[in-house]
């Protein structure tokens, strides 16, 4: 018998969503700053329209971050204010001068812990967009050493455990083909954002096209905003279900959700002629879709049974 009594109805209420926008400010990145800058005043409008806030309200920010001292510059380069702007949004990337960096590795794990402690509405989803073309130091990359005045305890496992525990979801645009240099990085990166269901997007160089940057930019947001809203629709149902195994699960939701005619942005990357293209578009939810959620709300459960105190002190 299908285990579908007592599926939570859909929500109509008010949706607020939080962004964050860490990027990269070492040398490398002025091209895809600029080209952020320029177009983020036609994104931000292009989000509202589409992302169906039901009367709710998109607050942005950006946090910028450098390498540490040993490369001769602070981690920490800009943390600006939330603001429902564009214009002011705008005017934060345009203080941006990208310097510096130099070993490969950079603060992007000091940048992440920085997003996390955002002053996030207690009722907003939550989103970091993280633009880099270079993996954090401390994850194994090879001739990488973790900086002197890099915290010891702030490791990307702390960083995954708390944007787990506070639902916070971490897409990555990473810059091609430099993040392929590196033998760790796209892997880590995926991984990363996986786990927070969140998106990896190869993003390309931005001078003979910078469509795609507006399209990934726009494309994240649409695309966790419709994730961490049916996240809060069906999380605790899902884990009061969970002894029924997760096949049966998705089986119940992606039904119900097909009989109410749920849509949600997928993102999609292709790669022609040594050029990456990056799209998104509206779709019928799909199972790969559901088995996200899906997958994510028992991991956490399991996460909680093995150790009940894992995510106290995040």
């Amino acid at each position: 018998m299908p285990g579908n009594i007592n599926m939570p109805p859909p929500a109509n209420k008010a949706i607020d969503i939080d962004v964050v926008f860490l990027q990269d400010c070492t040398e490398s990145q002025q091209p895809y700053i600029d080209t952020i800058r320029k177009y983020v005043k036609d994104a931000i409008p292009m989000i509202k329209s589409q992302a169906d806030l039901k009367g709710g309200s998109a607050r942005y920010r950006v946090i910028a971050f450098h390498d540490h001292k040993e490369q001769g510059c602070d981690w920490l380069l800009k943390s600006q204010d939330f603001t429902t702007d564009p214009s002011v949004l705008a005017n934060q990337l345009a203080t941006l001068v990208a310097s510096g960096g130099g070993d490969g590795p950079e603060a992007q794990i000091d940048g992440l812990d920085a997003a996390r402690r955002s002053p996030w509405r207690q009722t907003a989803k939550r989103i970091v967009i993280l633009i880099t073309d270079s993996p954090p130091h401390g994850i194994g990359e090879p001739r990488d050493s973790v900086p002197i005045d890099h915290p010891e305890a702030l490791t990307h496992q702390i960083i995954l455990k708390s944007y787990k525990k506070n639902n916070i979801q971490l897409n990555v645009l990473a810059c091609v083909p430099e993040i392929t240099y590196y033998e760790k990085a796209e892997q880590f990166y995926k991984d990363l954002t996986q786990a927070t269901s969140g998106l990896y997007i190869p993003l390309p160089e931005p001078h003979a096209n910078p469509e795609p940057i507006k399209r990934a930019v726009v494309g994240c947001v649409l695309h966790s905003t419709n994730s961490l809203r049916t996240m809060d629709r069906w999380e605790e149902w899902i884990m009061d279900q969970s002894d029924r195994g997760q096949d049966a699960i998705i089986n119940d939701i992606y039904s119900r959700l097909t009989q109410e005619g749920e849509k949600c942005h997928k993102v999609s990357c292709t790669e022609h002629r040594g050029t990456n293209d990056v799209q998104y578009g509206l779709i019928d939810v799909n199972r790969d879709y559901v088995d996200a959620i899906v997958g994510k709300a028992l991991r956490f459960k399991t996460d909680i049974k093995a150790n009940p105190h894992m995510y106290d002190e995040y």
